[in-house]
């Protein structure tokens, strides 16, 4: 039998050949986008599941820190000097609200907000999202204990916000410690990279921002508290998974005395400068700053108009004098001066000279602050009388560099205190100073002008009471602190010969205790006496037509006054106190810093010397 097989016509044959084609790659891009759905479901389940049930958990779960109680600084007579005041605040996430509107309008029936906290907010929150998105933030409105106990209550019927007891710090006297205490203030992003994690998004934290705050900020602090809640999906609370309870800062036990602190404040009024006051064994019992700030507007949050107030104003109010105003030394100079001349063999008490009203060293002339001299002067009358003639010759006799040596003894140009964020080093040259610094040699002129405080030197006013302390104590090294718990003993002896402090102090006896003595008018009459050396650190050159003028610093508009200084201790038959005072352009040290030192010893007398005791 024959076959027949019909022939296929073209047409069709290509049709069926598209069809198996279009059928091919529709297999494949289904087999492909299956695969694709599959591998990504497998990647999401088996790579992706702790990431997402953090987000998961994150939407269910609310984390919320608690900022702990900050410890209680003390006086040395156990006041309290700062301590908190436990606040009531609330807690949003702001990435979970869709409509600040409406969750403002929720909380009415709760919290009375005005019209512009609700924007001040808002604005804050908006700012917030963008830089802290899964950060609380915290409603900054103080609300009594009232409020909080009904928003409590109905915590259940309330989306998105949480009830928080935090705490501010307060000081009792937030003028008068304003500088050395210190203040607190939010951290900023450099604080966030130095502080604990433990503190990273812990709402309403504050953190020490200068002084005893900053420097003593590990122990003060404490460690936050943590809390776990669960809420729907509407952001209300079910339940608390878990608390855990901050911990407190330790206590800090100043060497401060807050009546003596006050009293200094005060007793500076409007002037620029410094008090300060240590026992001959380093415990600081007084630091003050004029004129000073408010350290409570900074921890409440201080507005802009206030602090560019505070800018602004000439005599640098938020800066701590104490500690980082660098002047020369002037006159209160002369007495290392003289310690070194005599330690290093230069000269003896008895050396002396004719103080005419100046003098001429290689052409070039040189004065004393007093017109007509002071006649024959050894070093007794010298210190006595502050001459500087004297003075210029022994630094000429004696280089500034065994200068040197004498002043980085005492403790010049260098730290006092360790690690506190405000002090400055200071400077005390020498040859090889100069020449790294200044690129030039050293010249004479400035070795006969080092001899009298003035020049490059650069000295701090906690420096100054350090120098004197250590010559009050009998010429043993100190390391002067804030901290009550530290060791005060005394160290190595700075003063060789018993010999040398004699005549210095009996120097610095006769300059404020007899006639003629350059503080003799700011004595302290009885039987508990004090004494001390003033200065006079010039800020500017004093021109030949001005001396023929006869120009006084009064007529001088403030900035081109000269600083007045007095460095000084008490009480002299048993020194136990030294005194450093500096104002800032306040003219001669005898006119300005001296009865204020007067003053500041005269209420040390009577905090720590009952009446009718010796010393």
């Amino acid at each position: 039998m024959e076959y027949f097989s019909p022939k296929v016509k073209k047409g069709i044959e290509s049709k069926s050949k598209t069809i198996s084609r279009r059928g091919f790659v529709l297999g494949l891009a289904k087999v492909a986008f299956f695969g694709i759905i599959t591998s990504r479901l497998a990647y999401l389940q088996l790579f992706k599941t702790k990431e997402f049930k953090q987000l998961s958990d994150r939407n269910r779960y609310r984390e919320i820190k608690e900022v702990p109680e900050r410890g209680v600084i003390y006086d040395f007579k156990n006041k309290i000097i700062a301590s908190n005041n436990q606040v009531y605040l609330l807690s949003i996430f702001p990435s979970e609200i869709k409509n600040l509107n409406e969750f403002f309008y929720s909380l009415r029936p709760y919290v009375d907000f005005d019209i512009l906290e609700i924007k001040r907010f808002k604005r804050e929150i908006y700012r917030h999202k963008k830089t802290k998105k899964y950060q609380a933030y915290i409603i900054d409105k103080k609300l009594p204990w009232k409020v909080i106990s009904n928003i409590n209550y109905n915590l259940s019927n309330i989306s998105y916000v949480q009830p928080i007891v935090s705490f501010e710090r307060t000081y009792s006297h937030a003028k008068e410690f304003a500088h050395i205490v210190g203040y607190v203030g939010e951290p900023n992003k450099k604080d966030l990279k130095s502080i604990s994690e433990n503190f990273l998004n812990t709402p309403n934290l504050k953190i020490g921002k200068n002084g005893i705050e900053k420097k003593f900020e590990d122990l003060i602090i404490g460690s936050p508290g943590k809390s776990v809640i669960e809420t729907n999906a509407f952001g209300r609370q079910l339940k608390q998974i878990s608390y855990k309870q901050g911990i407190k800062g330790k206590n800090f036990n100043s060497t401060l005395d807050s009546e003596l602190q006050v009293f200094a404040n005060k007793t500076l009024g409007n002037e620029s400068g410094s008090v300060i006051v240590m026992t001959t064994r380093g415990e600081i019992r007084c630091c003050t700053s004029s004129p000073s700030f408010d350290a409570n507007l900074f921890t409440y949050g201080i507005n802009s108009f206030e602090y560019k107030k505070y800018l602004r104003d000439e005599k640098k109010p938020l800066s701590n004098k104490a500690l980082s105003s660098q002047y020369p030394p002037g006159s209160t100079l002369k007495m290392l001066v003289a310690i070194s001349a005599m330690e290093n063999g230069i000269v003896n008490s008895n050396f002396k000279i004719r103080c005419k009203e100046s003098t001429e060293y290689f052409g070039q002339k040189y004065h004393c602050w007093k017109e007509k001299g002071h006649g024959v002067v050894d070093m007794k009358k010298a210190i006595k009388e502050s001459c500087d003639i004297y003075f210029y010759e022994v630094a000429r006799l004696l280089g500034v560099d065994r200068m040197y040596k004498t002043a980085l003894k005492f403790g010049l140009g260098q730290y006092v205190l360790d690690n506190f964020l405000e002090e400055k080093k200071g400077v005390f040259p020498n040859t090889k100073w100069k020449k790294k610094y200044i690129g030039q040699p050293w010249y004479l002129g400035e070795t006969i002008i080092a001899g009298i405080g003035q020049g490059y030197i650069q000295t701090t006013p906690i420096q100054l009471c350090k120098m004197i302390a250590q010559i009050a104590n009998g010429g043993f090294k100190i390391k002067p602190s804030l901290n009550a718990n530290d060791n005060f003993e005394l160290g190595e002896k700075i003063i060789e010969n018993d010999d040398h402090l004699k005549i210095i102090k009996d120097s610095l006896d006769v300059a404020t205790n007899e006639w003629k003595g350059t503080s003799y008018n700011s004595r302290i009459k009885g039987d508990l006496k004090f004494c001390g050396k003033t200065g006079t650190s010039q800020v500017r050159r004093i021109s030949q037509r001005q001396r023929e003028l006869d120009i006084k610093n009064k007529d001088l508009p403030w900035k081109f006054r000269d600083h007045s200084l007095f460095t000084g201790y008490g009480p002299v038959s048993n020194p136990e106190y030294a005194i450093s005072v500096i104002i800032d352009h306040g003219g001669s040290g005898s006119s300005k810093a001296a009865p204020i030192a007067k003053k500041v010893m005269q209420k040390v007398f009577e905090l720590y010397y009952p009446k009718g005791t010796n010393a």
